[in-house]
């Protein structure tokens, strides 16, 4: 299938699209701490590949719990390239945890850096065959410390108001897991977009 062509991003923006757009450049000494809740997060099954114009996406059942509120795992994908930047880094990829409640969509974002260690990720399996759900609480850092803002999703469409969950403490992964995502997706990340009035939280978590 022909994906999106990220040549061409510029082209991507509806007239009806939300103002508030993502991703964004962070910049952590203008954040707003607050003491919003923890993360529990949760996968069960296996996942399931689905191909589709905005890329390949994992199909998997699971739950994200934060600030009362309960939201369905819907789908997960990859991105050769952090999308969002933080503090001017940019690191080499960003995982998308896309969650539904109704109409309502929350993002959570994991970046993730390449280490020269031997590390068994799973990352490279979910691209040949099912894995179990569970295998994927490993693309989570240790701590779920994280940004929070309102923008979009990054794919058209490019709406509507999407709650972002960014995790601020990087994972690592292998330097054979980046290269299949690059060899799959080469350097898919949309541009930043203008932060604008938004306000950023800082949500600081101990474990």
């Amino acid at each position: 299938m022909q994906h999106l062509d990220y040549s061409q991003q510029d082209s991507w923006r509806q007239s009806d699209d939300t103002p508030l757009q993502s991703p964004i450049a962070i910049n952590t000494t203008t954040t707003q701490s607050t003491k919003e809740s923890d993360l529990a997060l949760t996968f069960d099954g296996q996942t399931v590949y689905d191909d589709r114009v905005v890329g390949e996406q994992f199909l998997v059942t699971g739950e994200l719990k934060i600030s009362g509120e309960t939201w369905d795992l819907e789908r997960i994908h990859f991105h050769d390239g952090a999308e969002h930047v933080i503090d001017g880094v940019r690191h080499d990829l960003e995982i998308h945890f896309v969650y539904r409640q109704g109409e309502r969509i929350l993002v959570l974002a994991v970046l993730g850096d390449v280490t020269d260690k031997s590390i068994d990720t799973h990352i490279q399996e979910i691209f040949t065959k099912p894995i179990d759900a569970k295998l994927i609480a490993d693309w989570l850092p240790e701590k779920h410390s994280y940004y929070r803002y309102v923008g979009s999703l990054t794919t058209p469409p490019l709406g509507p108001k999407v709650i972002w969950i960014v995790l601020s403490e990087p994972i690592v992964v292998s330097a054979a897991d980046l290269a299949v995502i690059h060899e799959r997706y080469p350097n898919n990340h949309r541009d930043i977009q203008d932060i604008s009035d938004r306000d950023v939280l800082s949500v600081h978590v101990e474990k």
